[in-house]
């Protein structure tokens, strides 16, 4: 049994309204003239003052009704109810292939036993086998496909790649603690391509697939770099305010990374924009702070869209310099490992809704209302009967 707003339990001392009413009817009492009044005593004629409750039944019925009416505003969950309803097992897998390859047998198991299975996509389509996955959904877009989940789940299965391409950045609220299926990764030939910052500066690929700054003595210089130099860039920004925060962007990756910036006002290989030009090149890399259009070529990238956030969250967590260098890098030529999340981190990006956080009606107003409408038939009854 769970009481969904135990706050509204304060209006049980309006039981004390008919009590006192009671009390006072039966402390006033009626005068009844009648003919052998004048042969009592002084004594004997004389009234009672002392408090007697009159009429219990009626009393007992006016108080429980009262009860009733708490109990409606307070919401009471009876979990015998809820028994009656079993809650469905859930299992949302990612759009891809390979996760639909591996978890095979899970997935067939599941769908044997009557259980719920769903793409994690727009809508939340029912997972088929030997189907097209449908197509993936953007981080920001997460969120609202969880919210058409079940309120009451009994368990919630997540067959995932582990990248956070898959789920973004932010938290995400669902109604049951998640069990993760991890799609086991096969170790791919990394990129073996480098950017050379200078003579004996480069970026490249470490065997764990991520980016990082190495250099080389005097005598051995980069040899065949993929890029060279400087990235040369050009923004065409409305407000002052951004411009400041993508410079200060750039300080930071060089400061990281070793890659230096240096704006031009043509020839340049980045461009940094607030909408999407008219007019597009294919040899340069696009930096998009905030359009609404969620189609983009490959060469342009909505750095509001793919962090999930609004700008100012953005700036404020300080995840620019990482928007911009993963394109960046990618642009250039060397392909850096995908962020992967580790188990520990997949369970703290989902978050369960508290149960008293849950948007439902409790179960038992049908069974309060009946119980009301009885007592108040009651009440009015024996009221009607003792002419109260």
């Amino acid at each position: 049994m769970e009481f969904l707003q135990p706050i509204f339990f304060w209006a049980m001392v309006g039981i004390s309204v008919p009590i006192l009413i009671h009390l006072w009817n039966g402390r006033r009492g009626k005068v009844l003239d009648w003919a052998a009044t004048n042969w009592l005593s002084g004594q004997e004629s004389q009234s009672s003052r002392s408090f007697k409750l009159e009429h219990p039944l009626l009393l007992l019925l006016r108080i429980l009704l009262w009860t009733v009416l708490v109990l409606l505003a307070v919401g009471l969950w009876l979990d015998f109810f809820q028994k009656s309803h079993s809650k469905p097992i859930v299992h949302l897998v990612v759009p891809s292939a390979e996760i639909e390859e591996e978890f095979r047998f899970e997935i067939e198991q599941a769908l044997a036993n009557g259980e719920q299975v769903f793409w994690l996509a727009d809508g939340l389509p029912a997972f088929e086998m030997e189907t097209q996955p449908p197509v993936k959904l953007l981080p920001s877009e997460v969120q609202q496909a969880l919210d058409l989940l079940p309120k009451q789940v009994d368990s919630l299965h997540v067959y995932t790649t582990g990248m956070e391409s898959d789920f973004g950045s932010n938290l995400l609220f669902v109604p049951q603690s998640s069990v993760f299926h991890v799609l086991t990764l096969k170790n791919g030939d990394f990129s073996k391509e480098i950017i050379a910052l200078d003579s004996v500066r480069f970026l490249s690929v470490n065997e764990s697939g991520l980016l990082q700054l190495n250099s080389r003595g005097e005598g051995n210089p980069v040899v065949n770099p993929v890029y060279s130099g400087p990235v040369k860039f050009s923004m065409v920004l409305k407000g002052q305010g951004k411009k400041k925060d993508f410079l200060a962007a750039f300080e930071a990756i060089e400061e990281v990374y070793g890659v230096q910036f240096s704006e031009v006002s043509e020839g340049e290989k980045l461009v940094v924009a607030d909408q999407i030009p008219k007019s597009l090149s294919k040899d340069k890399l696009y930096l998009i702070a905030e359009s609404d259009e969620v189609v983009l070529p490959e060469n342009a990238v909505n750095l509001e869209l793919q962090s999930g956030m609004a700008w100012e969250e953005v700036i404020e967590k300080g995840l620019l310099p990482e928007l911009i260098l993963e394109p960046l890098v990618d642009f250039l030529g060397i392909h850096p490992q995908e962020k992967r999340l580790s188990q520990p981190q997949l369970e703290q990006r989902f978050i369960k809704i508290p149960d008293s956080g849950k948007a439902h009606l409790p179960n038992s107003i049908l069974l309060l209302l009946v119980l009301f409408l009885v007592l108040f038939g009651l009440e009015r009854y024996l009221a009607y009967r003792l002419n109260l």
